[in-house]
């Protein structure tokens, strides 16, 4: 313990002379040692105020529309002091007197038959027979098959058995060729149709 005491001690003198010979060596000069003290008048602080945002305009109020009150039309009847219309009634019209409904034909009457053949409107014509033939004297009948079509045309003819002279066969086709028909009807329907047209030749 002493010996901590003994050099505390002696630090504390050694810091002592220390300090004397600074002193000397630079002394304190009180004047040189005065600081200056500058007071500057400071502006007012510089208020900066926020801009308050402008709220947005307050939309105007919707005026209320009157209401438009539509009253039921009381009927004439029911209004008081209301005279009572009289509609007048339609003129009524006179009855008709009941249409005698037509008698309709007859199915007898009105299609005699199912089916029918075409048929000749007219006997044709014989045409004249060369002296050449006429002198052979044949005796004979041709028998033609005649197509007619609905509309009652002609359409061609062949021959379905032979008088036995070609002459007079030729003769026959010319004569079935030149003829009318009415068409062959099918249910009451005109149709194309097929006849016999027979000629018969006789030698003179």
């Amino acid at each position: 313990m002493s010996r901590y005491l003994w050099w505390a001690l002696a630090l504390s003198l050694f810091l002592h002379v220390l300090a004397a010979l600074f002193l000397e060596h630079n002394p304190l000069d009180l004047r040189s040692g005065v600081a200056r003290i500058t007071v500057q008048a400071l502006p007012r602080p510089l208020t900066i105020a926020r801009e308050t945002p402008t709220p947005p305009p307050t939309p105007p109020t919707p005026r209320a529309q009157p209401r438009l009150h539509t009253a039921a039309a009381t009927p004439l009847s029911k209004r008081p002091g209301a005279r009572h219309a009289v509609a007048a009634a339609p003129p009524t019209a006179a009855p008709r007197p009941p249409s005698t409904p037509r008698p309709s034909p007859s199915p007898a009457l009105a299609c005699i038959a199912t089916s029918t053949p075409p048929r000749m409107l007219a006997e044709p014509t014989a045409p004249p027979i060369d002296p050449a033939t006429r002198a052979q004297r044949t005796t004979g009948t041709s028998t033609i098959a005649v197509a007619v079509d609905a509309l009652g045309v002609f359409r061609n003819a062949t021959i379905q058995s032979s008088s036995g002279n070609a002459a007079l066969d030729v003769l026959a086709l010319q004569m079935a060729k030149n003829a009318e028909y009415a068409a062959a009807t099918r249910d009451c329907r005109a149709v194309a149709g097929t006849m016999l047209f027979r000629v018969k030749f006789q030698a003179w």
